[in-house]
């Protein structure tokens, strides 16, 4: 079987290709160059000492497009989004499937920390058992065809192991550093916001920020600093002292609605185009998590004729945050997500 390998450069991906070649199958690799500051020497140095063929595509304006675009648009609505969950879908398991197709690859690969399995005859994608990196909620989004279609080496692999076996292989990238989530963003402060400015062209709207009575109590430069359940960086209070949270933006006021920590609690998420991966699931053993970093506890599914669902908790959720997505576990199985409206 002929496997085409996304590789990125950094230690996940290589040892992937590494343990494919090793498990008997025809590999090569290949890089996505998305930005102008894309650079594919490390994932070539990579493929020439594992001596796999090596493609770079050029996708530099479909990723502009399908997330660059999404990322800002999402900001300037109030809503705070979850680019590496569409870049999963619409370049990483899209694009990148799609040229792989075209060059006769039967399967792609990737250095995702998840599982591919069979449950009542369904393909189901299923979380890795190394909890710390496992990364089923961010691949939520995609297709059953594009699940079938795909290849997850590392599985429940330890990412120690991982570093062993690429330094035992003398890959230079045996230590670098994991990416950060969202690579197109520098990991500093207001960054996501300079970032949006100098994509789109356009300086932050300025607003207001208003108390739950609709009281107009301070100004903020713009909606896009602020994400639901925030206190660092607003720093205002009630006149007692107790600390005000963002609870709410209103985009069409450029309005920040700040509150008490209490009301950041609710029960139950709208979410919208929720993507059904596995139907056969048991409704009385069914988990949610309404963003990556949480665990996840004990919900119900109720599904919509307009494609959207309801997702209550047993508990009440602190910062359910809109334009985030809500994923569903039946046991290990991803039974599917959505965003959050």
């Amino acid at each position: 079987m002929k496997v085409l390998v996304a590789m990125s450069g950094g230690v996940d991906s290589t040892v992937a290709a590494k343990l494919l070649i090793d498990r008997g199958f025809e590999v090569a690799g290949a890089y996505m160059s998305m930005l102008d500051s894309s650079n594919p020497s490390d994932a070539e140095k990579a493929a020439a000492r594992l001596g796999i063929p090596f493609y770079v595509f050029d996708v530099e304006k479909e990723f502009g497009e399908n997330v660059l675009d999404y990322f800002c648009n999402m900001y300037i609505a109030g809503k705070t989004p979850n680019p590496c969950v569409v870049c999963n879908q619409t370049m990483k398991f899209g694009a990148f499937l799609r040229e792989a197709q075209k060059l006769g690859y039967d399967k792609i690969a990737t250095g995702h920390y998840a599982k591919i399995g069979t449950e009542n005859g369904e393909t189901v994608l299923k979380r890795s058992e190394n909890r710390k990196k496992d990364q089923s909620y961010f691949l939520n989004g995609l297709t059953k065809e594009q699940i079938s279609n795909a290849i997850f080496p590392l599985e429940d692999e330890d990412k120690d192991e991982i570093r062993r076996i690429a330094a035992e292989c003398g890959f230079e990238n045996a230590q670098k550093k994991d990416s950060q989530d969202i690579c197109f963003v520098q990991s500093a402060p207001g960054a996501y916001v300079e970032f949006i400015e100098s994509y789109t062209g356009k300086a932050m709207t300025p607003g207001v920020f208003m108390d739950t009575d609709g009281n107009v109590i301070g100004e903020h430069c713009g909606i896009a600093r602020y994400t639901v359940g925030q206190r660092k960086g607003v720093n205002m209070s009630f006149g007692s002292g107790k600390p005000l949270y963002v609870i709410a933006k209103n985009p069409q006021e450029q309005a920040v609605v700040m509150g008490a920590n209490e009301l950041l609690f609710s029960q139950e998420i709208k979410v919208k185009h929720f993507n059904m991966l596995y139907s056969s699931y048991n409704k009385e053993n069914l988990t949610a998590k309404h963003r990556y970093g949480q665990t996840d506890a004990p919900a119900e599914l109720f599904t919509s004729e307009d494609g959207g669902a309801i997702i209550k908790f047993k508990t009440p959720q602190r910062a359910v945050t809109p334009g985030q997505f809500a994923v569903v576990y039946d046991g290990e199985i991803v039974v599917g997500g959505g965003e959050i409206v």
